[in-house]
């Protein structure tokens, strides 16, 4: 060959060289992109620190030391969370023998405010039942079992345990679904939403319930007829210990967060928003296969 022909193929190896270069430089940062996302998204380990000495080296590096970094951050979050609700509850359990000793002893004096120190009383001991089972959920110490039921069936059983306390309430139920979930602890949201209607309510208030499901997924709606709140309160109903400032409240802001862990430990989401005359809370759970065991 002569050396114009020499040229040429110097010329189309240095071109498929720097192709080929190109194109696995884009490989690999793709790759990066893709760990990186799933380090975000799951529990994939974090990257391991680069030796080599090429352009994305120093890229590698930075990207493994950040996700280190965030690993240790999250896990002395958790660490925090975990102590810090650790100590909510052994500050609750201590609270209980005071409170019925306390009890005991209203009962034995007999004073003219027994009726009110009694109310008083069985609202701590109700408040602390409520953060101690709430504080146990959030740190996983409920075993939730799945399996189908009708979720109608469950509304009316929360309902039938409300109805001696609001007894001119009047629940208005429509549709029907059933749904992979934990019968007692979904039943125990049900009962916390539809009391906390009813105390929002007129004396003869109207508490509605919809739902219906599709095939991927089942939704609810639990409103009421006493007025919403205020717009910029819609997003903290579900803190503990918040109650809306624009809504008459007798509770202690702990059954909405509740709620709102045992609609998330079914995987799916509440929020709240203001209706014509009332307040309504819309519940989304996905609608798994109902034939898993």
């Amino acid at each position: 060959m002569d050396g114009l022909t020499w040229v040429f193929v110097a010329l189309v190896l240095s071109l498929f060289t720097t192709l080929a270069a190109y194109f696995l430089q884009r490989f690999r940062v793709r790759r990066l992109a893709e760990q990186m996302e799933s380090f975000l998204t799951s529990s994939v380990s974090p990257l391991s620190f680069s030796v080599r000495e090429n352009c994305l080296a120093p890229m590698h590096n930075a990207i493994a030391e950040l996700e280190n970094q965030l690993l240790v951050a999250r896990e002395r979050c958790n660490l925090e969370r975990q102590t810090a609700r650790n100590l909510t509850a052994d500050i609750s359990h201590q609270l209980k023998t005071p409170l019925a000793s306390l009890r005991l002893f209203c009962e034995l004096d007999a004073g003219p405010h027994m009726r009110e120190q009694l109310a008083q009383i069985e609202r701590m001991e109700q408040l602390i039942q409520s953060l101690l089972v709430l504080e146990r959920m959030c740190a996983g110490g409920y075993s939730f079992v799945f399996a189908p039921h009708n979720v109608a069936a469950l509304v009316r059983e929360a309902w039938q345990g409300l109805a001696s306390v609001y007894p001119e309430k009047v629940l208005s139920l429509t549709g029907d679904a059933e749904i992979r979930c934990d019968e007692k602890w979904l039943g125990e949201a049900f009962a916390n939403l539809l009391k906390n209607a009813c105390e929002h309510t007129p004396s003869d208030g109207t508490v509605t319930v919809y739902m219906e499901a599709t095939d991927t997924a089942f939704f609810c709606t639990v409103s009421d007829n006493g007025g919403g709140v205020a717009h910029h309160e819609l997003p903290r109903l579900f803190e503990r210990f918040y109650r809306a400032q624009s809504r008459e409240s007798k509770g202690a802001g702990i059954g909405l967060a509740i709620v709102q862990e045992i609609i998330q430990r079914h995987h799916g989401s509440i929020c709240a928003r203001n209706i014509p005359g009332g307040l309504s809370m819309q519940i989304t759970i996905p609608r798994l296969d109902l034939t898993k065991s």
